[in-house]
């Protein structure tokens, strides 16, 4: 489980095209929609992606679970390389910059 009450859940996720279409035939319309740009996005309720119970995804073992939250906080969905955004997303890089150190140099 997550020290940090799931930080990086709270934004809502993009998801792929398929992975949209996986988690709308599973869960309904209303928990996904598509930005004025094009992108898919999980829905967010009360400030968390609506998939988040508790601090724990409900989908996390599914197999549309997205590329996005997959790989983070190491891999980047997009390109496949090394997430190299905004790591203040986790506290715990924060607190423990090592981890990312450690991480890359496995």
């Amino acid at each position: 489980p997550c020290p940090h009450q799931s930080a990086c859940c709270a934004y809502g996720v993009t998801l792929s095209d398929d992975e949209a279409a996986a988690i709308t035939a599973v869960h309904g319309a209303a928990v996904v929609y598509r930005t004025r740009w094009g992108e898919w996005r999980t829905r967010r309720r009360g400030g968390r992606c609506v998939f988040l119970k508790d601090n724990v995804c409900g989908i996390h073992s599914e197999p549309y679970y997205p590329a996005v939250c997959r790989g983070f906080p190491w891999t980047d969905a997009e390109t496949g390389g090394p997430y190299e955004y905004d790591r203040t997303i986790c506290p715990e890089f924060v607190l423990r910059p090592e981890l990312v150190s450690i991480h890359r140099s496995a």
